[in-house]
C-alpha cells in the first residue's frame, strides 16, 4: 500500500510525504534534504521509495524525501528565510517558514514514528566520511542502536554522548524515539557508491527491526566507533586566519594533536596560519571550499574508544 500525504506548512508550502506499508508493525519516518545543498539523501529517499513500494513492508515507512524545499530549489544549506531548519526542531506552526517545516515534519512525522532515519551529508563546503550517527545511550526494542547500526555499510559510526538542540533528532530525543542520522561525501559532488550506501544500509536496517522481509545481515566487525562530540558541524576548529585554506590531511584521518590539517594562504601566496589538531582522533569534517574566513569551521575531530569497537 502506497499513500502520498501532502503536509501542509502553511499557505503557501506543502510537503510531500510517501507513505508505505498496511500498518501494524513498526513505525519509520526516513527524511532527506533538511539542508538545500545535501542532495545524496534526496536521491536515497526517491530511490527508497521505489524499492519499498515494489516489497512487502510490515509496519509504516514514511519517506519525506524533500524535507525543505526551499532551500533545494535554491541549492543552498539555509532555506529562503536564511534561517537552518536543522536547528529550529520541533518548530512553530506560526513561526518563519523554517519553524513551520519543522513544525510540520514534527508533528505529522517524528511525532508518530518508531524510529527516524535521518539522511543528511557534507553538502557543498565540506567533506565527511562516511558515517551512521545514534545516541551512544539509545535503543530500540531493548536493543542498543550501536549494535543495530553495525549491520549498515557505514565505516564510521559516530556514537554521540549528547546531542545540541534544534536538529530532527534533538527533537526525536527528547520525545524517547530511537533515531540514527546517515553523513557522507559533500564537496558539491554526486558519487553512485555514497547513494548506495544509503539505500543499501537503510533497508538492512529495516530488515533488522522487522519492517522487511529477508535473512539479516551478519554486523561489521571493521567499523571505527567515535565516541566524541555533539556532531554539531557548525561547531569546530576555527579559522583564525582568511585566505585560501590548503590540507593536508582527507577526511577520515586518523591524526594525533597539534597535527597540522592544513593552511590558510593570502593571494601572494604568504602563509596566514597553519590550522593543528587540538586533540587526538579522526576528522570528521573537513573544509573543502578553498575560499574561508575568519570564524569559518575548518575541521572537526573527534575521539574514538577501542572499548566501544
Amino acid at each position: 500500500m502506497i499513500q502520498v500525504d501532502h503536509l501542509a506548512a502553511g499557505p503557501d508550502l506543502s510537503l510531500e510525504a510517501v507513505r508505505i506499508g498496511a500498518g501494524g508493525g513498526p513505525r519509520v519516518a526516513i527524511l532527506g534534504g533538511v539542508h538545500g545543498d545535501e542532495i545524496e539523501g534526496v536521491l536515497a529517499a526517491q530511490r527508497l521509495i521505489a524499492v519499498l513500494g515494489a516489497r512487502p513492508v510490515g509496519g509504516t515507512v514514511t519517506v519525506l524525501a524533500r524535507a525543505n524545499p526551499p532551500a533545494l530549489v535554491a541549492g543552498t544549506r539555509l532555506g529562503a528565510d536564511s534561517e537552518n531548519l536543522a536547528r529550529v526542531f520541533p518548530g512553530d506552526a506560526r513561526g518563519s517558514l523554517s519553524s513551520r517545516i519543522a513544525d510540520t515534519i514534527s508533528r505529522e512525522l517524528i511525532d508518530e514514528c518508531d524510529l527516524l532515519i535521518d539522511l543528511h551529508s557534507a553538502g557543498r563546503r565540506y567533506r565527511m566520511p562516511a558515517l551512521c550517527g545514534l545516541p551512544a545511550q539509545g535503543e530500540i526494542g531493548g536493543r542498543p542502536l550501536l549494535d543495530l547500526a553495525r549491520v549498515t555499510t557505514f565505516p564510521f559510526l559516530w556514537s554521540h554522548p549528547s546531542i545540541g538542540p534544534g536538529r530532527s533528532v534533538s527533537h526525536a530525543e527528547a520525545r524517547g524515539t530511537p533515531w540514527l542520522y546517515f553523513e557522507c561525501g559533500g564537496s558539491g559532488s554526486l558519487l553512485e557508491p555514497d547513494i548506495d550506501r544509503y539505500v543499501t544500509s537503510t533497508l538492512r536496517l529495516l530488515t533488522e527491526i522487522g519492517v522487511l522481509g529477508g535473512e539479516p545481515v551478519p554486523p561489521s566487525d571493521r567499523q571505527v566507533v567515535v565516541t566524541d562530540g555533539n556532531g554539531d558541524t557548525d561547531a569546530g576548529i576555527a579559522f583564525r586566519s582568511s585566505g585560501f585554506f590548503v590540507s593536508r590531511v582527507a577526511a577520515g584521518d586518523t591524526v594525533e594533536p597539534g597535527r597540522p590539517l592544513g593552511a590558510v594562504y593570502d593571494q601572494t601566496g604568504a602563509e596566514r596560519e597553519i590550522v593543528r589538531a587540538v586533540s587526538a582522533g579522526v576528522v570528521m569534517m573537513l573544509r573543502h571550499d578553498y575560499r574561508v574566513e575568519v570564524g569559518d569551521v575548518a575541521a572537526i575531530v573527534a575521539g574514538t574508544d577501542d572499548r566501544a569497537a
